[in-house]
């Protein structure tokens, strides 16, 4: 076993070659360079053993078990009304101990195959190993993208792709955006400034378990270790999930203004989040996964701007429009719907306006009443488009400069950072590699869109992936230096629209290819910055990703075809799940994205056919996002925790928020999602319908079989709601 090293490159040639040829370097031979960014160098060793190697036996077994599972549940989660994740910190922990287990179970000999040799148990399970199994693991644990095409086809078309060109659409959505990485890496992995803050947790959380040297000397709380303070830490939020998540679930959503007037329909509009539908005004929330660890180490100003976007948007604004009833907005039901209605306040359908060919028919539309939306949904639709235009400018003006720095500077690496540096000691991926895999997947979209009816000409395929092109890096860059940034699913949508009208196919094949290729890119950089600061080799990370791809590519396709036979008819809505459990909510939210702008289009929808005002009022309203989710939950905690943890401990403790952020994180987080995964396995209904069970009724949750719920019964700003929109009720006062 090689040993570890710390090294001053630029100030010391010697001690790198020493380093690179495995050979220790002390530090009173060099001085310690580090990064230029303080989160980084306060959480990520400058150390590295070049002699562990990560794409093992011991990898493939495990990544291809966890990937397949994986795969599975997460496909399982997309049709059930209530979402779920398969935690990878769940694959994390199962992964280490599984990895140990085959270090001291499998046989050590080498084994010869042609001229290759190999050992099954190459030594104890590394630090590199264990992160490379993650990184494959969590490409494959996706829901793909292209599973909601194939799903709403199958369930409201009545239409099926053969498996081969199924499979071979979700692998190329899946993995058009590794081959763009490859020309970005230089841009938005090698700099310095590009984070990609996530992955910081990530580095503390395997460096705790392998107990690296950087952390043996490191404790916690009364003398704890790391790992002994992270599992006392999940424990904890492992029990204490149960009261929000299974006992009491009103504290998810407590809307406790609403209590002082209950039955008030405009305390219900503003004050109501999760279980009412309105803006959510003052709410509070207990749950940790609405909150989430990211609260504790995004960039303060960035979770400030982003909370104070949504109380400009949600708490001003909308409280004006919905008061005022501008624009009758009081018409459409929740405040937050996000569904098309015609101008006396229905909802809108548009399957009976369809030809045989799933395109509009314009002489039924135009006899019929024309389509609008709620105006806050479309403010939505303007506050992402003025999102996308404005990370572009922002990344233009404040970072444009450094970026055409990095560019200039890449074959020269006086100003690299130290990370990049250390990771000369390992082979690059050739260009190359990355351009041909790209080609070979565009070719294989091309064939596709083409040949299994997507609506979708190849030069339509073409445009898409030009969009994705020209977007990916300022939007990379913004992820990667902020930790958020816009998606393309909408800009895609409308695109399409206007270029390839009335093909509601087709728009989703374009929105699929043009959003997951940029979207699949960042995940792929993320992974590439991942393993910079792990310092896995990079020929490794190509494989490790490419492999859970394919894997969950495939896994995903055989598990949405063996739950849409078995639960079509609760699926696609011709009938009602007893349980409630099975409503296939997604593929519905996507094909009526689909039919609002690919069957109907923007033209219709935005157009001067229709009144103007919806989009009038978005214009001036710019600036805030929207509503996460569709209910702005959290808000308020999100508020309360980022400016005590992330100003007053970050400025005035920061010895305690160094040492505490990313492990306290990390458990917190580990620990709620392990209590969604054990309630949804074994008591609601995960693995069998009899294994589903209510808590009993009471004060602090809304079940209401019997009837004594307090919260239910007194209304509280939720049922009042859910019965006038479900037309128990009558009209609402304007």
């Amino acid at each position: 076993m090689g040993e570890k090293y710390e090294i001053d490159p630029e100030k010391d040639i010697h001690n790198l070659e020493k380093a690179f040829a495995g050979e220790s370097v002390s530090l009173e031979e060099s001085e310690v360079e580090n990064s230029r960014i303080e989160a980084v160098r306060l959480v990520v060793p400058v150390t590295d053993d070049v002699t562990l190697v990560a794409l093992t036996f011991r990898f493939w077994i495990l990544s291809l078990f966890f990937s397949v599972i994986g795969s599975v549940i997460q496909q399982y989660y997309l049709f059930r009304v209530s979402n779920g994740s398969f935690s990878i910190y769940f694959v994390n922990l199962a992964t280490y101990a599984m990895g140990t287990a085959l270090a001291r179970w499998l046989p050590t000999a080498n084994w010869a195959i042609g001229g290759y040799s190999f050992s099954l148990n190459p030594g104890p399970f590394n630090i590199k190993e264990h992160a490379l199994v993650g990184i494959s693991v969590s490409t494959a644990t996706t829901s793909a993208y292209a599973i909601e095409i194939l799903s709403s086809m199958d369930l409201f078309l009545n239409h099926q792709i053969n498996a081969f060109g199924s499979i071979v659409l979700i692998i190329t959505t899946q993995c058009l955006g590794y081959g763009m990485a490859g020309v970005l890496r230089k841009y938005l992995v090698y700099p310095a400034e590009m984070v990609w803050w996530g992955n910081l947790v990530q580095v503390v959380f395997y460096n705790a378990m392998h107990n690296t040297d950087e952390f043996k000397s490191k404790r916690m709380f009364r003398g704890w270790s790391y790992m002994k303070y992270f599992w006392v830490v999940c424990g904890a939020m492992f029990i204490y999930e149960f009261i929000p998540q299974y006992i009491a679930p009103l504290l998810v959503f407590f809307d406790w203004v609403c209590w002082f007037r209950p039955f008030d329909y405009n305390f219900w509009a503003l004050f109501s989040s999760y279980g009412g539908g309105g803006a959510g005004i003052l709410s509070l929330c207990f749950d940790w996964t609405a909150i989430g660890g990211a609260t504790m180490w995004l960039p303060l100003v960035t979770l400030l701007t982003q909370c104070g976007g949504i109380i400009l948007s949600y708490w001003i604004i909308f409280p004006i429009i919905w008061l005022n009833n501008v624009f009758n907005a009081k018409l459409y039901g929740r405040p937050l719907t996000s569904g098309l209605y015609t101008l006396d306040g229905k909802p809108f359908k548009i399957t009976s306006l369809l030809n045989e060919d799933y395109s509009i028919n314009e002489e039924k539309y135009l006899a019929g009443q024309p389509a609008t939306m709620t105006p806050m949904y479309a403010l939505v639709f303007m506050y992402s488009f003025i999102a996308l235009t404005g990370c572009m400018s922002h990344i233009a003006c404040f970072h444009g400069a450094d970026i055409w720095k990095t560019w200039k500077q890449s074959r020269n690496s006086a100003d690299e950072d130290i990370h990049v540096k250390m990771m000369k000691a390992y082979p690059e991926v050739p260009q190359l590699w990355y351009a041909a895999f790209y080609v070979v997947m565009v070719g294989l979209s091309c064939m596709v869109c083409e040949v299994y009816g997507l609506q979708l000409p190849w030069w339509g395929l073409l445009v898409a992936l030009a969009l994705s092109w020209v977007l990916t890096l300022p939007i990379g860059a913004m992820v990667a230096i902020t930790g958020i940034g816009p998606g393309l699913n909408v800009i895609t949508e409308l695109v399409c629209g206007f270029m390839l009208p009335g093909k509601p196919i087709a728009n989703m094949a374009f929105k699929c290819y043009g959003y997951m290729a940029m979207y699949q890119c960042h995940t792929l950089l993320a992974d590439l910055k991942l393993g910079l600061y792990m310092k896995i080799a990079p020929r490794s990370m190509f494989a490790a990703q490419i492999w859970g791809a394919f894997i969950g590519s495939i896994f995903n396709y055989l598990a949405m075809h063996v739950i849409i036979n078995a639960r079509r008819g609760y699926l696609d809505g011709t009938k009602e799940d007893p349980s409630g459990i099975w409503t296939g909510v997604n593929p519905q939210i996507f094909w009526g994205s689909a039919l609002i702008y690919g069957a109907l289009g923007p033209v219709k929808v935005f157009g001067p056919s229709l009144s103007k005002k919806f989009t009038n009022i978005a214009v001036f309203a710019g600036g805030m996002s929207g509503y996460p989710g569709g209910q702005p939950i959290g808000v308020l905690p999100c508020i309360i925790l980022c400016i005590v943890w992330q100003f007053w401990v970050f400025r005035y403790k920061k010895d305690l928020w160094s040492k505490y952020t990313f492990i306290l994180s990390a458990a917190l987080d580990t620990g709620a999602a392990f209590t969604g995964l054990f309630l949804f396995v074994f008591l609601q209904g995960g693995i069998s319908p009899k294994l589903n069970f209510s808590f009993p009724s009471w004060f602090l949750n809304h079940y209401d079989e019997d009837g004594n719920a307090p919260y239910k019964s007194v209304d509280r700003c939720g049922a009042f709601g859910n019965k006038w929109e479900s037309g128990m009720l009558p009209t609402p006062p304007k």
